[in-house]
């Protein structure tokens, strides 16, 4: 009997070694993560400056364009980009009375215009409402770059498609009558363009 038990102990472990195996397999995976990349052809020169524009008196008033391009590989949020701004040096009462305009091209312009707004710019522009500096917007949440105010951006690029807009801010000191303290005063502004990566991709 203990001949048998080994004997067919034997057989059994050699049975499980005479069966046919084949494996699959599917190699090479990883993940990367997206960039969300915002340039603009300004980035070292400011757009505006008392040596640039000469000292402001009532009826003064200018523009300057700047082309922001998308470089990311991700679609953008429905929020799109916007545009605000914070306060850097100088006059709160200058800040009050300094009116600025945003425009922004409808489409990316073939030919980017240079800092004047040379050799032009869009015909039929975005416009949004003129205001203070002092009332600019300061965070993402309250940006310009909703026109109808629908919560859907003005420019949202995508990976590949809408990758450029033109926008040509201007500014003026109201003509009429100021206050003498309005003289000898100086304010600064740094202008920020902030994009989104979509939350619900393929939604």
């Amino acid at each position: 009997m203990p001949i048998g038990l080994v004997a067919s102990g034997t057989l059994v472990w050699s049975s499980s070694h005479a069966a046919f195996v084949d494996t699959t397999d599917n190699p090479g995976n990883s993940w990367g993560t997206g960039v969300v990349q915002l340039g603009s052809d300004r980035t070292t020169t400011a757009l505006f400056t008392t040596a640039s524009e000469g000292p402001l008196v009532p009826g003064s008033a200018g523009y300057k364009c700047i082309t922001v391009t998308y470089t990311g590989n991700v679609d953008t949020a429905d929020t799109g980009v916007r545009l605000y701004g914070a306060l850097t040096t100088g006059s709160a009462e200058l800040a009050d009375a300094l009116r600025i305009t945003v425009e922004t091209s409808a489409t990316s312009l073939a030919t980017p215009p240079d800092a004047d707004c040379r050799p032009t710019f869009d015909a039929s522009p975005i416009t949004y409402a003129t205001r203070a500096l002092s009332a600019f917007p300061t965070g993402y949440g309250t940006g310009i770059g909703d026109a109808n105010v629908d919560g859907l951006g003005d420019w949202r690029p995508s990976a590949t498609t809408d990758r450029s807009r033109t926008y040509r801010i201007s500014y003026s000191l109201p003509a009429g009558p100021h206050p003498s303290s309005l003289q000898g005063k100086e304010v600064g502004m740094t202008f920020t363009w902030e994009v989104r990566s979509d939350d619900t991709p393929g939604a």
